[in-house]
């Protein structure tokens, strides 16, 4: 790791274009080929796929919603711009047939729903295609359209990374204050720009290769982001105190490298592994998001230890030391913390159910179109098909089978909770039964009715009956990740126990991490289920849960790290004095060599942890203002979950068990004596 560091530093000039190279040749080569980013969700297994093998339909369908604004639709000025938009929909490229105006009418007759047929799967035509049948539909003249289906989603959410710029703003500003110069300010941001920027490059090519959705860019600049300026603003901390030390440029780097440049490493790596987690879930649609967020953490981790040097060669003699890192208020609250553990412990778990209450309420789903960005053709129709048709008019079930002899039974049966029109058969043989709900797409009642819909089909007219449609995919979507739950928390905490035990040599220290972290998780949840309400989307939890994991980890190796090495000057708890600070056999009070190192470690790193949290969550909440809702609630998210785990769990908590626990902190199967040094991590 030195050595690496070491050799950035000398041939900085070599590595700076070696980063500008790679930074120009991704992105040349991103452009050049293009995105391929791919939304679909695939369930082999699921009822809903079974159901749109029998529809047997090898193009894409998408309903086209339209209303006249001043009269009807069928007849007069309105048919005449309904015929002439037809006309424009049937000429795009693909369409195989648009049906004949005006198609289905409302009651009102203000409103009629054309469809509208292409020659490949939405998948296989593209984003070029979806674009453009997206225009045609914005630009009907003299009327209001909007489009529902899965070329229409596709055009719904559009990667918007401009809010990025605002959060870098004011992340550089907490870099001014805490550093107090401009290149203090420009290297984390500089570094974690041009690493993000290859990150998001090598996603879009990878988008060829594998299942990416179009989403993954977001998340992987807003993870890639806020740990970028997180990392290169430790390493370059501890560069700046080795400096402040009276060493020389080349050997404060050094130090930086052997202490926070590992820990960089190893919080990369926990980040990685915990976002690789969600591979457990068996999904190519969540792979997608955890190898676009690794690959972007991964590379951010790798800059700070190699550009960051680079850019530190002719920055290194203009930049001030700065002030000693102990800080006397962090010292305050630890000695505070550490003499009365028991209320500081009540009042921090206090915290965390307040924030966890909500998540009491959480349901998974995917929200219905109604959520869209605004503007959006998917949102215009949702409502439009709402106000024409009722509120379950975009939520179909489509229910099919081969056996048509009970479909008139299973009709009637449906009637009584639904509306159903007639069945009709199908070119490939069975038949096609239309139930439409009464009540909204994500509203817990269509939900119980496609529950109760597939019991009816299977007991009355076989288990060659299968139900599908929108509503359909996403409940059997959610039902996919929900049972892999268990599987991908116990990985994550389990691999991360493993990690933090190898680092530390400790037992309970990363079990009473991974409890703290479960904590964050839960508070987390609430605060994005009370900012947001329900549905939320399925896979949010299992990245919120990967991300924050891993991010929790950075604290923990930093803060964990100077504690260790502090106790470990000190002494041992027990060998020195009892618990209330005593030494045996002496009537002078001594300090409890676990407090004063407890003491010491949140002094060193308290201002460093806190201000890097606040640049993370700046970052973070610069993304809660995007036009996709999903990436709204994982910068919401994420923000409560780095303050929370900075200021009340690292700062509050930690300390307070670490207290309690005293010299059982660092018990460790065969553990021996090791020699004072200054551990990985440290800050001082």
């Amino acid at each position: 790791m030195t050595a690496l560091v070491s050799w950035c530093f000398r041939r900085a000039g070599v590595v700076a274009v070696l980063w500008l190279v790679a930074l120009g040749g991704l992105a040349a080569a991103a452009v050049h080929t293009g995105a391929a980013f791919r939304d679909t969700v695939e369930l082999p297994a699921a009822d809903s796929t079974a159901a749109a093998h029998l529809l047997g339909s090898t193009g894409s369908a998408e309903r086209v919603v339209v209303r006249a604004p001043d009269g009807p639709v069928d007849r007069g000025p309105g048919r005449a711009r309904l015929d002439a938009f037809a006309a424009r929909l049937a000429e795009l490229p693909h369409v195989v047939s648009v049906a004949p105006p005006p198609g289905e009418v409302s009651a009102d007759r203000r409103t009629a729903v054309l469809t509208v047929r292409f020659d490949a799967p939405a998948a296989d035509l593209g984003q070029g295609t979806a674009d453009a049948f997206a225009a045609v539909v914005r630009g009907a003249s003299g009327l209001t359209a909007g489009a529902s289906g899965e070329l229409a989603a596709m055009t719904a959410a559009a990667p918007d990374l401009g809010n990025a710029g605002i959060g870098l703003l004011a992340a550089a500003l907490v870099l001014l204050v805490a550093f107090g110069s401009v290149t203090g300010v420009l290297l984390p941001i500089v570094t974690a720009s041009v690493s993000v920027g290859c990150a998001l490059a090598a996603v879009t090519l990878l988008s060829h290769v594998m299942t990416i959705p179009k989403i993954s860019t977001e998340i992987a600049a807003l993870l890639g982001l806020g740990v970028g300026v997180d990392y290169a603003l430790f390493v370059l901390t501890r560069f700046r105190q080795s400096r402040r030390d009276g060493a020389e440029p080349a050997a404060a780097l050094a130090v930086a490298a052997a202490t926070s440049g590992r820990s960089v490493v190893f919080a990369g790596v926990t980040v990685g592994v915990s976002l690789a987690g969600m591979v457990t879930v068996g999904l190519p649609f969540l792979d997608g998001i955890a190898v676009a967020a690794a690959v972007s953490v991964l590379l951010t981790a790798f800059a700070a230890l190699t550009l960051l040097p680079a850019l530190l060669r002719p920055a290194a003699r203009r930049m001030r030391p700065g002030p000693d890192g102990a800080d006397g208020h962090w010292a305050r609250t630890a000695r505070a913390v550490t003499a009365r553990p028991g209320p500081y412990t009540l009042a921090a778990l206090l915290v965390v159910a307040v924030l966890a209450l909500p998540a009491t309420g959480l349901r998974l789903g995917v929200p219905d179109a109604a959520l869209d960005p605004p503007g959006s053709v998917t949102r215009t129709a949702a409502t439009l098909l709402a106000e024409g048709f009722g509120p379950g008019a975009d939520a179909p079930l489509l229910v099919t089978g081969t056996d048509g002899a009970s479909v008139g039974m299973l009709r009637e049966a449906l009637l009584a909770s639904a509306d159903a029109g007639p069945p009709t058969p199908l070119p490939g043989g069975g038949w096609l039964l239309t139930v439409v709900p009464r009540t909204a797409p994500d509203d817990p009642a269509t939900g119980a009715l496609l529950a109760s819909t597939r019991v009816m089909a299977d007991v009355i007219a076989g288990p060659g009956t299968h139900v599908g449609g929108a509503v359909a995919a996403r409940a059997d979507f959610s039902a996919a990740i929900t049972g892999r739950l268990p599987l991908f928390l116990a990985s994550v905490v389990g691999i991360s126990v493993l990690l933090l035990a190898w680092v530390f040599r400790s037992v309970l220290i990363p079990l009473t991490a991974a409890v703290m972290n479960l904590l964050t998780a839960a508070a987390t949840t609430g605060a994005v289920v009370f900012a947001f309400g329900a549905p939320i989307e399925p896979y949010l939890p299992v990245f919120l849960f990967a991300g924050l994991f891993g991010l929790s980890m950075d604290y923990e190796v930093f803060l964990i790290a100077r504690i260790q090495e502090a106790w470990r000057r000190h002494g041992d708890t027990r060998a020195s004095c009892n618990s209330r600070g005593f030494a045996p056999g002496r009537g002078l009070r001594h300090p409890d060599p676990l407090k004063a190192a407890i003491v010491d470690g949140i002094a060193a790193t308290g201002r460093t942890i806190t201000a890097a949290a606040l640049i993370m969550a700046l970052v973070f909440v610069s993304f809660a203002f995007v036009d996709a809702r999903v990436v709204r609630e994982a910068g919401v998210g994420l923000t409560v979950a780095v303050l929370l785990d900075a200021v009340v769990v690292r700062c509050v908590l930690v300390p307070a068990v670490m207290s309690r626990l005293g010299a059982a902190n660092w018990w460790f199967p065969g553990r021996r004596a090791v020699a004072v040094r200054e551990p990985m991590g440290s800050v001082r």
